[in-house]
């Protein structure tokens, strides 16, 4: 009697071993993740890089004004809402950008580099952080510096697409940079005027 229960219970796991009608089921839940996972990345780094190409085109309109001068060099926020107004796609733009402009003491000959992470708003943060001070514009015939960086969200962070880019450990934004260089044109470099936006703002 146990004898023929063994070998019943052999053959049913025989069969069962050799049963094909689930190949396609495990097929599909093995790839199925990976294809979702590069499609994911594919959307999000496409998503990355219109916003970072819109982010450069933005600064080099917006820098125009500050090369040219003339009494026309836009002010700190005048100048955030400039380049935010070109951008169009990123949103909370004006509380997500960060502008950092200096002069580029360079001697004659040598080579201007751009060192250290960008200056990037933490989103997260009610300390003040770094305002206009670091907003310099120069004076004639000097070399000028423009870096702007975007704090943005990924929309799918578990992905791993911006693990090479600069990150807020504190709230998860990627840092969207943009960086000009150019050199001040002979002319007046007075501030033109300001007037805040009414409702406060992009």
């Amino acid at each position: 009697m146990m004898r023929a229960r063994m070998k019943t219970a052999t053959s049913r796991f025989v069969r069962f071993g050799r049963r094909e009608d689930g190949n396609a089921t495990i097929e599909f839940v093995m790839l199925f993740p990976l294809f979702i996972m590069l499609f994911l990345m594919g959307f999000e780094s496409g998503y990355f890089m219109v916003r970072n190409v819109m982010l450069e085109r933005a600064v080099d309109i917006s820098s125009r004004d500050i090369r040219l001068g003339n009494g026309k060099v836009p002010q700190f926020d005048a100048l955030k809402e400039q380049i935010c107004e070109n951008v169009v796609i990123m949103r909370d733009c004006v509380q997500s950008i960060h502008i950092y402009m200096t002069e580029l003491d360079i001697e004659p000959g040598a080579v201007a580099s751009v060192t250290g992470p960008a200056r990037c708003l933490n989103r997260y943060s009610d300390e003040d952080q770094f305002g206009s001070e670091d907003y310099s514009v120069g004076q004639s015939n000097t070399m000028m510096l423009m870096q702007v960086c975007a704090s943005a969200t990924p929309f799918f962070p578990t992905t791993g697409i911006g693990l090479g880019m600069q990150k807020d450990e504190l709230g998860g934004d990627f840092a969207i940079v943009a960086t000009a260089a150019f050199v001040n044109e002979p002319g007046t470099r007075a501030m033109a005027p300001y007037s805040p936006p009414m409702g406060g703002g992009t």
